[in-house]
């Protein structure tokens, strides 16, 4: 608790950039697939390309753009960020020609799911030591809180203001927590070295790595591909969410609905992540964390009920709390801090790359008419692939971080020693 209150300032700025996210994240902008086909006169498979091929650009834009969190005051980030972003749920209303989403979905991508996911994660990386997976965990509640409450909401404003104008209110929303936030970080917080765990802020081989360093070694590449697979997988799940009740024969509402299990899920497992990665490292975890999304991708493709519904649901949600918290501890730990933004957009950039992926794949496989219910089993099969070879790597990488931490170690009690005498 005591946590908590030194740090809630910071804490609740952090959270609510990753609850603004959220107008940019699949799960939202899917909510409105079948009236922006309908309206634009759309397959599965052309709202599959545009959505997979304006997120695929926004993935590019963060390999250059990422590193402009090293660079700049996380103030001015978040500013244009918001901005842009509150002008794009405004072109939302007004969009009348095919040709113009394409790049109103690029930026809603890029500058929602890649921006405001990855300048927090930075932040919080370079904020705290031994206590970043605590911080990130009470952080992505706020996405969390958008996941529980944004479908049910959205959903039910477009019997009542039409879709087009449900995107006003997001952008009312937005620029109403801007000047929040910006109050919350008017002093953005300097890590205490006499709190933090100074050795913590170092990667392997006790330095802060480089992209280009980080690109060069095999951890990066042997973690990278199995972290695709809840951006890929969750994505092309929400994105098609629509045409799963269809299949089903559920109501759209009653099945969004059911997303309080699966944010309710989510935080359960993003808090107590939060704390078990602080005490145990992110290398005990990772293994298993994608074994509940494989459960719940299981589920529904053999349950037509909204009881299947309402666990598979479950299942996704534990894999999404701990996706989040994970990807946020490893990269500092294993990479230190000093180029954290730099480093952290090549994985920002490829979770961006792997969410454009998801739809176009599972459109075109839709529009050649495969059965969705085996498509889900197949997602259900590489995510245990992923896991047998997330768990092959941890056997490996960990000897490298041990050995930087009893040599930062040392360095801490040298440090601690110097200060006593001077």
């Amino acid at each position: 608790m005591n946590f908590i209150t030194e740090n809630a300032r910071w804490l609740l700025a952090t959270a609510l950039l990753y609850f603004s996210s959220c107008f940019g994240q699949t799960f939202f902008i899917s909510l409105f697939a079948g009236e922006i086909r309908q309206a634009f006169d759309l397959s599965h498979g052309d709202w599959g390309a545009i959505y997979s091929g304006g997120t695929l650009i926004s993935a590019i834009a963060m390999l250059i753009f990422g590193g402009y969190v090293d660079k700049y005051k996380i103030t001015l980030n978040i500013k244009v960020v918001i901005i842009c972003l509150s002008l794009l749920c405004l072109s939302m209303t007004f969009i009348e020609t095919v040709w113009l989403l394409p790049f109103i979905i690029f930026g809603l991508r890029f500058f929602g799911q890649g921006m405001l996911i990855h300048i927090p994660a930075v932040a919080i990386g370079k904020w705290y030591g031994k206590n970043k997976g605590k911080a990130l965990s009470l952080s992505i509640m706020g996405f969390s809180i958008g996941e529980a409450i944004f479908p049910v909401v959205f959903v039910s404003l477009f019997a009542i203001i039409g879709w087009r104008n449900s995107w006003v209110i997001g952008m009312i929303i937005l620029l109403i927590l801007l000047p929040v936030i910006l109050k919350l970080l008017s002093n953005e917080r300097v890590p205490n070295s006499k709190q933090e765990n100074i050795s913590s802020q170092l990667g392997m081989q006790k330095k802060h790595w480089t992209r280009k360093e980080a690109l060069n070694h095999w951890v990066f590449w042997a973690v990278i591909v199995p972290f695709l697979i809840p951006p890929i997988f969750s994505t092309a799940f929400f994105f098609n969410m629509v045409h799963l009740t269809e299949i089903k024969n559920w109501s759209l509402i009653s099945f969004t609905a059911l997303f309080p299990f699966y944010t309710s899920m989510s935080i359960l497992t993003t808090l107590s992540s939060g704390w078990i990665l602080d005490k145990f490292g992110v290398e005990k975890i990772l293994p298993f964390y994608l074994l509940p999304m494989s459960l719940g991708l299981l589920i529904f493709s053999y349950g037509d009920t909204y009881v299947h519904a309402m666990i598979g649901l479950a299942f996704l949600g534990m894999t999404q709390g701990l996706a989040m918290t994970i990807g946020g501890t490893f990269w500092p730990t294993y990479y230190g801090t000093k180029n954290l933004g730099s480093v952290r957009s090549l994985s920002t950039s490829t979770m961006v790359f792997g969410t454009s992926l998801g739809p176009a794949l599972v459109g075109m496989l839709l529009d050649f008419g495969h059965n969705y219910n085996f498509i889900l089993l197949g997602m259900c099969i590489l995510a245990i692939f992923a896991s047998v070879s997330l768990a092959i790597t941890m056997t490996r990488a960990p000897k490298l971080l041990s050995e930087n931490i009893k040599k930062g170690a040392k360095y801490v009690k040298c440090l601690s020693f110097r200060r006593d005498t001077q």
